[in-house]
């Protein structure tokens, strides 16, 4: 598509550095998006070489346009007008057709696509449409209609202007704008592609934001309810049906978070900027002390999909969360961080899995290094909030903080014991860890920093105990040692068998937050749950309450009622003060599923039910 020689995208020690711990240049995301457009470029010229060969294999509802002549179309519209192709082509969602109906041409689309080859194919077309239409060159192409739909990659979708579920479209471009004609109706469109119109839905740009320091740090995002590939897991889709009212709040949130950004985390600001391009409201019910869902794709870099966030501050920190996840998934297509399979001389061993405090799940090397990044920027954006607030607000920041900087020191040192990283892996973490490495001489007030050990606390003990497995002998000479009145044997190491059937929702770092952010609304709240009569609510309130004497009864009642559920029991223990834990209870809370699987033998063996934390007191003193 360009006759420019291609530049070599190429990523120095000191900018690899200085991304690491956030403080990436002006020059460094200017790279990664460099580097990225030379992705597209590179996936789309591979489209074109298996496109009309495809076309011709499978049915068109009227014959096909040539890939060549969509691809020639490009090249007429950067040729005449940059600046029009530009604006098409960052569009995330152009690279998630791309490489998804790449992947689909080559048998190796995990998820397949809802629509029909030729409709996929035929959006190239709409590609070569969009930037047609930008730049001002006639054109006759034929696209594919979801529903009487049309795309226009990087600016909106027209229709509806037929019925079926798919079905063949024309749009006649010419200098001063488009038909887009189908088997019903038509849709005129002039070339600069108003606000909303019969007929016509945009992509939204959120107004109101507030201007970055230099213009070179991105223009400003767009609510992308319509485009067909927005969505990571589900595509292609309908446009949304947000109303102007709820859009109208997507951008009041989006600019008050920018806003904050702007005045106390630049830095984070500018990355945003730079590297987030459409962000993808999502349906999702908050859950008290607020809930996000978002998430970020290989295949859409710049997109990110997310439910509204409650507040400014909320929505800061989830916007922070998601650019360091776009910087390090562009960074890794130029860095390799993690070794692939062959890396390491044949050696026989699987890869490790790994405790991931912010995950219920076991990860993989490399999602915990997307996560220790991801949440490295969230710990130093609440590092740095606590300096701006007051009251309730200081008391939240201090807790999301607490939080982060105890768990970022366990999957950071997990991390460097990972033979897995490469060197570049290696100097990125080494970054990461000295700055999370100062971070824990920082004060911070004593209610929330005890919350969020508490949470810590509970998370390990609770993955220990769904993910990790002892060997049945061992157990079995621990059940007899026990059964025998005799000292316990060593306590034996244990395995990783994940159980992803065990996970649930966490509710105490909601509760916690709940508590801290609105103290009042939260005594009520406990109140009205206190007559409910849930012990597993119950137990949490009374917990971050700290109300030892109703959480240990609460705690003893959901265990009564589902013994099988650890953080039931892992609760209870939790709840008392540690003064009166003593080295029975840090065992089963550091070993849980030691204590439990040794529990369970000695049940099948002569039906009894052992205290957990007698059995937990009496394994502390193997070998005494």
């Amino acid at each position: 598509m360009t006759a420019q020689p291609l530049d070599f995208h190429r990523v120095s020690r000191a900018s690899l550095r200085a991304m690491a711990v956030g403080e990436a240049s002006e020059a460094d995301l200017h790279l990664l998006r460099s580097a990225q457009r030379s992705q597209l470029l590179l996936v789309l010229r591979a489209l074109l070489d298996h496109v009309d060969e495809a076309a011709r294999r499978t049915r068109l509802p009227g014959g096909a346009d040539s890939g060549r002549t969509a691809w020639e179309l490009l090249c007429a519209a950067q040729e005449r007008d940059p600046e029009a192709l530009e604006t098409v082509l960052t569009d995330p969602t152009v690279m998630a057709w791309a490489l998804r109906l790449l992947r689909r041409l080559g048998g190796s689309e995990p998820k397949p696509s809802a629509a029909p080859l030729w409709a996929e194919l035929g959006q190239f077309n709409a590609l070569a449409a969009a930037a047609a239409l930008r730049a001002g060159i006639s054109c006759v192409l034929r696209v594919p209609a979801q529903r009487g739909v049309v795309w226009l990659p990087g600016a909106g979708v027209a229709g509806p202007v037929a019925q079926r579920r798919w079905s063949e479209a024309e749009i006649r471009v010419d200098q001063d704008g488009a038909v887009v004609q189908g088997e019903l109706t038509w849709v005129p469109l002039p070339r600069l592609l108003p606000a909303p119109a019969p007929g016509w839905r945009p992509l939204r740009k959120v107004r109101g934001l507030v201007p970055g320091a230099d213009p070179a740090t991105g223009p400003a995002p767009w609510l992308d309810t319509v485009s067909p590939y927005r969505d990571f897991e589900q595509y292609p889709r309908s446009p949304g049906r947000s109303s102007d009212e709820q859009l109208r709040t997507w951008e009041g949130r989006l600019a008050d978070a920018y806003a904050l950004l702007d005045r106390e985390s630049p830095s984070d600001a500018v990355a945003l900027r730079a590297l987030v391009r459409a962000l993808v409201p999502r349906a999702f019910r908050t859950a008290e002390g607020g809930l996000v869902a978002s998430a970020s794709s290989l295949d859409a870099f710049g997109a990110v999909v997310m439910s509204l966030p409650h507040d400014e501050t909320q929505a800061a920190a989830v916007l922070v969360h998601e650019a360091r996840h776009q910087l390090l998934n562009a960074l890794l297509d130029l860095v390799p961080m993690v070794k692939v399979p062959g890396d390491r001389g044949g050696e026989p061993e699987k890869r490790r899995l790994h405790y991931a405090p912010w995950r219920s799940d076991p990860r993989p090397v490399r999602g915990l290094l997307h996560g220790v990044f991801a949440f490295a920027g969230v710990g130093r954006f609440w590092r740095t909030h606590r300096g701006f607030v007051t009251g309730a607000e200081a008391r939240r920041a201090d807790f999301e903080f607490a939080v982060l900087r105890e768990q970022l020191k366990e999957a950071v040192a997990a991390l460097l014991d990972d033979h897995d990283l490469t060197d570049a892996g290696r100097l990125f973490v080494d970054e990461i860890a000295g700055v999370v490495t100062t971070w824990q001489e920082d004060e911070v007030a004593a209610g929330p920093q005890a919350l969020a050990r508490h949470y810590c606390a509970l998370r390990r003990a609770v993955w220990r105990a769904r993910h990790l497995d002892v060997s049945r002998r061992a157990v079995n000479q621990l059940a007899t040692a026990w059964a025998a009145g005799a000292t316990a044997p060593a306590v034996p190491s244990s395995t990783l068998r994940p159980r992803p059937e065990l996970i649930r929702l966490d509710t105490f770092a909601p509760l916690a937050r709940f508590h801290l952010s609105q103290p009042g609304r939260f005594a009520r709240r406990r109140l009205q749950e206190d007559k409910n009569g849930d012990p597993a609510l119950r137990a949490g309130y009374a917990a971050v309450a700290g109300d030892v004497e109703q959480a240990v009864l609460a705690y003893e009642e959901w265990t009564a009622r589902d013994p099988q559920d650890p953080e039931a029991w892992i609760g209870a223990v939790l709840a008392l003060p540690e003064h009166a834990r003593g080295a029975g209870a840090t065992l089963l809370l550091e070993r849980p599923e030691v204590v439990e699987s040794v529990r369970r033998a000695v049940g099948a063996a002569d039906g009894s039910s052992p205290v957990r934390l007698d059995l937990a007191d009496w394994l502390s003193r193997a070998g005494a």
